[in-house]
């Protein structure tokens, strides 16, 4: 039975650099101990566990960067061919391949299964090595299939975590923006809730993640932002207070006074000075 795959392994010193030439052959490459760098993904760092996944005719740079432990690596090397053969008519490996892993390239070995993965990949390695033969041959096939078959789940699960974040990106871009174009308007978490689907818990904390500062703190200073323009127009302090989304006058005037230092008035009168 001709061999399905090639496994090599890699210990790199730090700083380290080994470059991975693919050919005709996938490789999945398991970091099994330090860390180490992947050069064209903003020098993506790669832990213990994580598994990079380099498609035919692709040139890779990893550069260790982990002083101890050294980091070791082991890539198992297969061609389209031995995934044609290893195919039924349920799941065509070579198609699924070739479309694995979507939308990322370095799978996290935190993904379920994914330290799975890794320990049968240990087990291929030394399989043909144990004292007992019986069944090798049919035993490594049927390994290197689930392998395979896990493979690609854990690419469509990591995926799924990869969308998922991509949207919660998409979703803050969304809040943004529907703030500043409902600054006169109820502005609540309730409010967002409804308006994205999604608990105003996890809208505030990723929206202070992002922004710096908390959702209300935000949304005050646009709409004191906004509340400026409207003076400098000569509008009354209580007409802007109701154009601007301000629950009272008293609270409007208090969180002027505190974000600038001084009362709406005399920020008109101080700022129509200088024009």
């Amino acid at each position: 039975m001709p061999n399905l795959f090639k496994i090599t392994k890699y210990t790199l010193n730090a700083g380290a650099k080994h470059t991975f030439r693919t050919g005709s052959r996938y490789h999945i490459i398991f970091v099994l101990r330090g860390t180490c760098r992947i050069s064209d993904s903003g020098a993506h760092p790669c832990r213990p566990s994580d598994i990079i996944f380099l498609k035919p005719k692709q040139i890779q740079e990893l550069q260790a960067s982990s002083k101890k432990p050294l980091c070791h690596l082991m890539c198992l090397a297969v061609s389209e061919g031995s995934l044609t053969a290893l195919s039924d008519p349920t799941c065509d490996l070579a198609e699924s391949f070739r479309f694995a892993p979507y939308g990322t390239a370095v799978i996290p070995g935190e993904m379920r299964s994914a330290m799975l993965l890794r320990n049968m990949a240990v087990k291929l390695d030394s399989l043909r090595e144990e004292d007992i033969k019986l069944g090798t041959e049919l035993y490594e096939k049927s390994l290197f299939t689930t392998f395979l078959v896990l493979f690609l789940r854990i690419c469509v699960q990591s995926d799924q975590v990869h969308q998922f974040h991509q949207k919660k990106m998409l979703v803050l871009d969304d809040v943004f923006e529907y703030i500043s174009q409902h600054l006169t308007e109820d502005l609540s978490l309730k409010k967002l809730e409804e308006e994205f689907f999604i608990s105003g818990e996890h809208i505030s904390r990723e929206f202070k993640k992002s922004a710096g500062l908390t959702l209300h703190s935000y949304i005050t200073r646009a709409r004191i932002d906004l509340s400026k323009k409207y003076l400098l127009q000569g509008m009354s302090v209580r007409d802007v207070c109701q154009m601007c989304g301000f629950s009272s006058y008293n609270h409007f005037f208090k969180m002027f006074k505190k974000e600038c230092g001084m009362t709406p008035m005399e920020y008109y009168r101080k700022t129509r000075g200088r024009l």
